[in-house]
């Protein structure tokens, strides 16, 4: 997950785009609706940044090489407001967002489970309601239910 290039941020693609998706679900989570992109350039644009749509869709894909550029990662933190060094080096997600967003896959978890038990009234069987929900509990903990 490491590189030892100085320049820029440590992370690699996927793991800074893996970051950057929890840190727009949690902020989601608290103002009830995304973060508009907006939002996020004005932020960086105020603070003497620059950041393109198109430049945040390929930090969020996580294909191709890791963003080298160490101020828009610090100002992304700021406006996240967490520690930079969540978004420059490979470190532990901050325990406020790691706690909000298992609380909110839970809750998403619970909702898919209400909307199958709904999609099929009377057609899936309490162990067949039980499976789903232990599928999404996995999927959840491996991190693929977001």
């Amino acid at each position: 997950m490491r590189c030892t290039d100085p320049a820029g941020g440590a992370l690699e693609a996927a793991e800074l785009a893996r970051r950057l998706s929890l840190l727009l679900d949690f902020e989601e989570s608290q103002r009830g609706d995304p973060v508009p992109f907006a939002a996020i350039e004005e932020y960086v644009a105020d603070r003497g940044g620059s950041l393109s749509r198109a430049k945040w869709t390929y930090m969020l894909s996580g294909d191709g090489r890791r963003n080298r550029d160490s101020g828009l990662l610090r100002l992304l933190a700021g406006f996240f407001e967490v520690d930079e060094r969540f978004l420059l080096e490979d470190s532990a997600v901050p325990e406020r967002i790691g706690a909000q967003i298992e609380l909110v896959r839970a809750l998403r978890s619970a909702r898919v489970s209400g909307f199958a038990a709904r999609t099929f009234p009377g057609e899936l069987s309490p162990e067949a309601l039980r499976r789903i929900a232990q599928v999404l509990e996995e999927e959840s903990a491996r991190g693929g239910v977001a």
